[in-house]
């Protein structure tokens, strides 16, 4: 396989999963009553607070796109190094925290979901598309 050739593919391997990400954080926006943060990117990135309500609904979205969540609310997480390393880079995960993603190669789409401890009836939901980074 020459050079451009793989460029390609992977330009549209990320494409894909962009345009993956891209319909998640749509779909969320269409169906959910939230608060959405200023940090947000458009369709790319979504940094929102949403009613603990809707969270029974936003995870069934989300496994939707990502499969089941890689880290539950309650439970430990056992992640392979560079998503742990990637979830660092979010702020990290504490244990009522939710964590969903699927890789492909070097991109991962991602959703976090942080109940507020100040509020329980809040929810911070960080989602989107991103390379992930080696520190080796």
């Amino acid at each position: 396989m020459t050079q451009n050739k793989r460029e390609t593919w992977e330009d549209g391997f990320l494409f894909l999963d962009r345009t993956k990400a891209m319909d998640m954080i749509e779909e969320i926006k269409e169906t959910f009553a939230m608060e959405i943060r200023s940090n947000s990117q458009g369709s790319e990135y979504l940094e929102a607070v949403i009613n603990t309500k809707d969270v029974e609904l936003l995870n069934s979205l989300l496994e939707r796109y990502l499969g089941s969540a890689a880290k539950e609310r309650g439970k430990e997480a056992n992640l392979p190094k560079e998503i742990d390393e990637f979830v660092d880079s979010l702020g990290g995960l504490r244990k009522e925290q939710s964590f969903f993603y699927r890789q492909d190669g070097h991109r991962v789409i991602y959703a976090v979901i942080w109940p507020w401890e100040s509020d329980p009836t809040k929810i911070t939901l960080k989602c989107g598309v991103s390379e992930l980074v080696s520190t080796n």
